[in-house]
């Protein structure tokens, strides 16, 4: 029953059957039930989208540096064959970093 509870299918049918005591512990435990599955569901889906949100975190620099190596290669592919010397467009990139 709780699972249909969460997913919307509510049947208040046994809730006329019932002497008012009953009723009042029936709309009570209804309560309780649909408020603790709405919060599951949601801590859930939060948890879902913070661990997606730090999987693109951790991937953004590679993915940029990506974007960028894409942008200058495409930049030296349209450019004219005469302005391409040694000194401009050297055959390999020396990276210098320093060590903290």
């Amino acid at each position: 029953m709780t699972l249909r509870y969460s997913l919307g299918d509510f049947d208040f049918d046994a809730s006329t059957e019932l002497d008012t005591k009953e009723n009042y512990l029936y709309w009570i435990i209804w309560f309780l039930t649909v408020v603790m599955t709405c919060v599951v569901f949601l801590n859930f889906i939060i948890a879902e989208a913070s661990n997606s949100y730090q999987e693109v975190k951790d991937r953004l620099t590679a993915i940029v540096n990506m974007e960028k190596a894409s942008l200058i290669e495409e930049a030296e592919y349209m450019t004219f064959s005469k302005y391409k010397d040694e000194k401009l467009f050297p055959k390999y990139v020396i990276i210098r970093e320093i060590e903290t």
